[in-house]
């Protein structure tokens, strides 16, 4: 028998889904991590037998799995919770909207919430999202992003070239958001592909990718432009399609057609292109679509918040059964968690007819993910030579009990924040529930400062129906 190799940690005692081709699931596995990278995954047997680590973790029996991607998060939204409940597109009739929040952050603003962001999404079982192209200082949320530990893509800020479109959707639109990232194809043109020098480094775990706004916010040269730039770099293009279906309306108007068959004949269609929510789909566009090899990531909260589910049915997951890559984003956890996306999917495509189940909503969570950010190569599943993106649940939560179905239970009642400990790029950097590389009390404290900052800044006041800071009178 030769020697054990060497490695750096092992985590044994665990019932590991590893996401691989087969779905295999191993009842009582072992991972072996080397480095930043998982050098072997199989039988706590075989792996202890093969290999000497520096340190072990006992998972106690928890499940363990490769982490969540939250293919679509505008991270910078984290702190304006409370403000905008419901359908913030459709914009109220006075005061500061939804746009106007956005474009009053400062640097400073976007690194507080990207720091909440990732220690709630670690706490979940997301490792890595996708931000796609709605932060003003993308080297602000890098900073807060990367110092907790969390794997992201980052693109460059509102690339668009044409506006008017937006009319239909003015809580998203305003003259400050215009002004502080003008419209103006020379700008788009100069920042594209700006955030992919952050590929360079092939070990780390802050990415970039190209992106435009969409919506019919970008014209057909602005298009073909940046598809040609994602292929060239290896990369996606990235951007939100069919958000309103009042906005997907004025799109078919402009373009005279249905705009996936628009998309396909300029040619910007094909497996680097991700486009998000996709609350629309013609039955004309089923087979551009499903042809190409793109990525649709599905929000289902911005969904069904919208009272969308009562005028169109989804059709995510028939395009998901037709052999299209589903991929699952939070968009702006305004009025949710980061951990919401996969169970609420999961009761959607069941109120909208269709026999989806807990494995299918997984493999969005994952392997779904990592192909709709392009980084299929790097995570989503856990196998050997793929980056040690880990998750090990909580073994001690009733949430996760009794384990016997492994898939179902982390979709439909263990998708809180049951995480114990979680590793990203190798490293741990969630244990027993908490951040082990920042003091979450001082992000929390940074966020809570920020909010104030910003409501002196928009002259807003707190919000909520009910009376506040008022003495009751007596009966």
């Amino acid at each position: 028998m030769s020697a054990p190799q060497p490695c750096d940690l092992i985590i044994k005692n665990s019932c590991v889904l590893t996401m691989d081709a087969r779905r295999s699931i191993i009842d009582r596995g072992a991972i072996a991590v080397k480095g930043h990278t998982i050098a072997a995954v199989g039988s706590e047997k075989g792996i202890l037998e093969n290999w000497s680590p520096k340190d072990t973790i006992d998972a106690k029996g928890a499940i363990v799995h490769p982490g969540y991607i939250d293919a679509h998060l505008h991270v910078n939204a984290q702190t304006c919770r409370g403000f905008f409940r419901g359908d913030a597109s459709k914009g109220g009739s006075s005061g500061p909207n939804y746009a106007d929040w956005k474009a009053s952050l400062t640097g400073e603003d976007e690194h507080a919430a990207a720091g909440i962001a990732s220690i709630e999404m670690l706490r979940h079982g997301i490792t890595t999202y996708v931000e796609p192209g709605s932060a003003f200082e993308p080297d602000a949320v890098a900073d807060a992003t990367r110092q907790v530990g969390v794997r992201c893509s980052l693109a460059e800020p509102y690339l668009w070239d044409t506006t008017e479109i937006m009319d239909a959707i003015p809580g998203l639109a305003s003259k400050a958001l215009f002004a502080r990232v003008p419209p103006n194809r020379d700008r788009c043109l100069k920042l594209l592909g700006s955030q992919l020098f952050r590929n360079r480094d092939k070990n780390g775990i802050t990415h970039g990718h190209v992106a435009l706004y969409g919506e019919g916010t970008a014209s057909d040269e602005l298009y073909v432009t940046a598809k040609k730039l994602a292929d060239r770099e290896g990369v996606i293009l990235n951007n939100h399609v069919g958000f309103d279906l009042d906005l997907a309306a004025a799109m078919e108007r402009v373009y005279g057609r249905s705009r996936f068959i628009h998309f396909a004949e300029i040619g910007v269609l094909g497996a680097n292109t991700t486009f998000v929510h996709m609350n629309l789909i013609n039955e004309d566009e089923v087979d551009p679509i499903v042809k190409s090899g793109m990525s649709i990531v599905w929000c289902p909260l911005a969904y069904v918040s919208r009272g969308t589910t009562l005028r169109k049915h989804t059709r995510l997951p028939e395009m998901k059964q037709r052999g299209v890559n589903v991929a699952l984003g939070t968009d702006s956890a305004r009025q949710s968690s980061a951990g919401d996306a996969g169970f609420l999917a999961l009761q959607l495509a069941g109120g909208a007819g269709f026999k989806t189940v807990s494995e299918d909503v997984f493999e969005m969570m994952t392997v779904g993910g990592a192909k709709a950010a392009g980084l299929q190569t790097l995570i989503g599943s856990l196998e050997p030579g793929k980056r040690a993106d880990i998750v090990i649940r909580s073994a001690e939560s009733a949430e996760m009990m009794p384990s016997i179905d492994p898939a179902h239970q982390l979709v439909t009642v263990g998708h809180g924040p049951s995480a114990d400990t979680v590793l990203v790029n190798g490293r741990v950097v969630l244990r027993s529930g908490r951040a082990t590389l920042v003091d979450q009390s001082r992000i929390f404290d940074q966020a809570q400062r920020s909010v104030r900052m910003i409501m002196n800044r928009l002259g807003l006041s707190l919000p909520g129906l009910w009376p506040r800071g008022a003495s009751v009178s007596p009966a």
